[in-house]
């Protein structure tokens, strides 16, 4: 009987190791490759491009697998979402709350 408990307890601990070691390999593929990255704008120079585009009170810059995704104030005095190409600085789009709660769900194309 107590060899049981033993080959049941040895294949539990293994069972677990192996998912942690299956887990952590999933989320090291999902990660973008340097590579890539290394190609973007770095997160002061981003600011200085959404600056000089009109936005104000930038109090959120988040990096994105996609790209950069920024929280300021826009140039009318209102809040926005902002998505930015990580290689040129270009904000691909805004969105602010009034998009929001009219129901569009595109923002505004710049």
């Amino acid at each position: 009987m107590k060899a049981s408990h033993a080959i049941l307890a040895i294949t539990l601990t293994a069972a677990t190791f192996g998912g942690i070691a299956f887990a952590q390999s999933a989320t090291d593929s999902a990660k973008m490759p340097a590579a890539v990255t290394d190609t973007w704008l770095g997160i002061p120079a981003i600011h200085a491009k959404v600056t000089a585009a009109g936005f104000n009170d930038i109090y959120e810059i988040e990096r994105e697998h996609y790209g950069y995704k920024i929280k300021a104030i826009g140039p009318n005095g209102e809040s926005v979402k902002l998505y930015v190409d990580p290689m040129t600085g270009e904000v691909l789009q805004s969105r602010s709350k009034q998009d929001k709660y009219r129901g569009d769900r595109t923002g505004t194309q710049l």
